[in-house]
């Protein structure tokens, strides 16, 4: 590998590297001299060879009211390379900290996609629309079904609280009573509940939503039906506490 390449590589950028490989050829040398060498503007290797002394890479002296610039030793240049290995050995350990913590969300998701293949299915086969939202009331999956009602890609929605769905037009209670039930992991349904599409309009179906643990993960499973089909919403709740199991 040619030398200016290899001390590029050390973190210096091109001009640098010539600017300083110009003042070690000349030994001691007037920034003309080295700017003629280079064959750039005086006044840009003047600011490199600026940079390069705060660097340690270039010292001068000044003799006759004339500034003379000479080259470092290159040992100066091993010197730059231990320094930069020793900051990377002390950051490794936090690096590594953080290539962990990635890691282990990139694992958490990989599992919780693994725990929710079951549930996926069963969404994806039913006519009702189905939301289903983890433990910490964030929406993990929605079916077809259910982006036809409100309006919502899954992608859209995903990560979400569902209360963006919420019109304002349903009393506090009922709110009150869904969460007392959720807590105690009851099931709790109700056709009080007035939810929002997309579009800003309103609707009014049956709502039940029921705890269900499945892989040591709690899911809370929403199914919207019309008001006089419970049975049919009784079935389709069976098969995800069947699938939890």
């Amino acid at each position: 590998m040619q030398i200016q390449k290899i001390i590029e590589n050390l973190g210096y950028t091109a001009k640098e590297t010539k600017v300083y490989l110009a003042a070690l050829s000349l030994g001691e040398a007037h920034i003309s001299d080295i700017a003629e060498k280079v064959k750039m503007p005086r006044a840009s290797v003047q600011v490199i060879a600026d940079k390069l002394n705060r660097k340690g890479l270039l010292n001068f002296y000044v003799m006759r009211r004339y500034k003379y610039w000479v080259a470092a030793n290159p040992e100066r240049l091993l010197d730059t390379l231990k320094k930069r290995e020793a900051l990377m050995q002390e950051a490794l350990p936090r690096l590594a900290a953080i290539k962990k913590a990635t890691w282990g969300k990139r694992g958490k998701k990989n599992s919780l996609d693994a725990d929710m293949s079951v549930f996926r299915v069963m969404a994806n086969d039913s006519r009702q629309p189905v939301l289903i939202a983890d433990e910490t009331i964030e929406i993990v999956y929605v079916n077809e079904a259910w982006e036809k009602q409100f309006g919502y890609l899954l992608e859209e929605v995903r990560g979400e609280n569902p209360r963006i769905l919420k019109s304002g037009k349903t009393l506090d209670d009922v709110y009150k009573r869904m969460w007392t039930a959720l807590k105690s992991e009851k099931m709790f349904q109700t056709d009080e509940i007035i939810d929002k599409r997309k579009d800003g309009t309103f609707f009014n179906l049956l709502t039940t939503i029921f705890p269900v643990w499945h892989n040591s993960r709690l899911f809370y499973i929403q199914i919207l039906d019309d008001i006089t089909e419970k049975k049919r919403v009784e079935a389709l709740k069976q098969k995800f506490v069947s699938g939890g199991v």
